[in-house]
């Protein structure tokens, strides 16, 4: 939210309090941030949409690899099933290549607390970051596409969250906070014609990635032996 508010100030652009939505498993699901008055330009809109995830999906990576490289403690180490790291194409990724054969199917592996404030972090930037409504995604896609293009992006957004829905908590809460507080449309900018330049739009196709890695799940097997077996 500070990145927000920083580059919200050069663009002269005002922003609200943020609201933090709150999360029972983890304190907050990140916040929502009103603009109060017309943003100058699409450029200017994603500069300020692409700087909190650009600066959360930095430090979260930077934490999450930091958490793989530091290892569990007596009394601060964490127990988990390998399988949790398919639920994420990043953080399996991340974990087989450092963790290599200790990662099984199967087995139970102690972990540093950091890999899992780090993941948390990078689920609640790869969530705010989806291409819907007035998410920072949905910004960003409005900012580099235009609005027709975003509105078809975050009609199939959040289509695909409701299908989701049926089968994870998380996606139905987010779908319920999109149509209820983020839906939009997003407020008419003072030019829409101009499009951003290419350095800021590499930067939000970025972020768009960045969500897409954090959220598919990792469908790799672990271990040579799952390889063989299959």
């Amino acid at each position: 939210e500070i990145s927000h508010i920083l580059v919200a100030r050069s663009a002269g652009v005002k922003l609200g309090v943020p609201f933090f939505v709150p999360s029972w498993q983890i304190g907050s699901f990140g916040g929502i941030t009103r603009i109060l008055n017309i943003v100058p330009n699409r450029e200017d809109l994603l500069k300020i949409a692409a700087a909190g995830p650009l600066a959360g999906f930095s430090l979260g990576l930077v934490l999450l690899l930091l958490g793989f490289y530091l290892p569990p403690t007596d009394g601060i180490g964490i127990i988990v099933d390998a399988s949790v790291f398919h639920e994420s194409f990043l953080a399996g990724g991340i974990a087989k290549l450092l963790l290599g054969d200790v990662l099984k199917e199967g087995a139970k592996i102690s972990v540093n607390p950091l890999v899992i404030w780090a993941w948390a972090g990078l689920l609640i930037n790869a969530i705010n970051s989806i291409p819907a409504g007035e998410l920072d995604g949905g910004r960003i896609s409005f900012a580099i596409w235009g609005r027709k293009a975003a509105y078809r992006l975050s009609a199939a957004s959040i289509v695909l969250l409701g299908l989701s829905s049926l089968l994870d908590d998380v996606a139905f809460y987010w779908v319920v906070l999109i149509f209820f507080l983020q839906r939009g449309p997003i407020a008419p900018l003072a030019e829409e014609i101009s499009e951003p330049d290419n350095k800021y739009v590499a930067l939000g196709i970025i972020v768009l990635v960045m969500s897409l890695l954090v959220c598919l799940p990792y469908p790799f097997p672990f271990t040579s032996e799952a390889i063989t077996s299959l």
